[in-house]
């Protein structure tokens, strides 16, 4: 077995189904990175409003991979799983999707896009030191200030900086880059 065997399901693989693999990798790569970027997004990126927009991408997207399955004859496997299953997929694909779509079209992207094309800048705070212990994240963080429409709505800071302020507001010099799609958050200072 090849590595196209692999990747893409058989040694000749036809051209659509290298486009649809790379593009699933793809995307799959881009939400990855908006999981872990410290990203303020500007204000027409954030809110509800952006949430519900995106659950009807989800919607929309789910509704055209059920379409796909049906005029591919795939329908009779999604529906031999079992209702409850099927049931399942119908409420949550929409919101995965929706997920999705927005870690690339909210965070990553823009990221990426402020990163390349923004202006650095560098504003003082007064933000919130904070202990949390977690498996998942960072133990030590910094919320408020601008963090406060951002998700996660903290920053990772050092175990030291906390120790120095523990659980107290401080004034913090945040610097990166800047853009019409929000900010990047690079450095982290403190401002004393």
């Amino acid at each position: 077995m090849g590595w196209k065997a692999v990747w893409f399901g058989s040694d000749a693989p036809a051209p659509g189904q290298v486009t649809a693999t790379v593009a699933v990798l793809g995307t799959c790569a881009l939400a990855l990175t908006g999981l872990f970027v410290d990203f303020v997004p500007a204000p027409a990126l954030h809110g509800l409003h952006v949430a519900l927009l995106f659950l009807v991408g989800g919607v929309i997207g789910t509704a055209l991979l059920i379409g796909h399955a049906r005029r591919h004859g795939r329908m009779a496997l999604l529906l031999d799983q079992g209702f409850l299953k099927f049931l399942f997929l119908l409420c949550g694909m929409p919101v995965m999707l929706g997920l999705v779509g927005w870690l690339v079209l909210a965070r990553s992207l823009p990221w990426a896009w402020t990163c390349v094309f923004g202006e650095a800048f560098r504003e003082s705070h007064i933000m919130q030191t904070h202990y949390t212990p977690s498996r998942r994240a960072c133990d030590y963080r910094l919320r408020g200030g601008p963090m406060e429409r951002g998700f996660p709505s903290y920053l990772c800071i050092r175990e030291a900086f906390y120790h120095r302020h523990p659980e107290q507001q401080v004034s913090v010099v945040l610097s990166g880059r800047r853009s019409l799609f929000g900010s990047s958050i690079r450095h982290i200072e403190s401002g004393n």
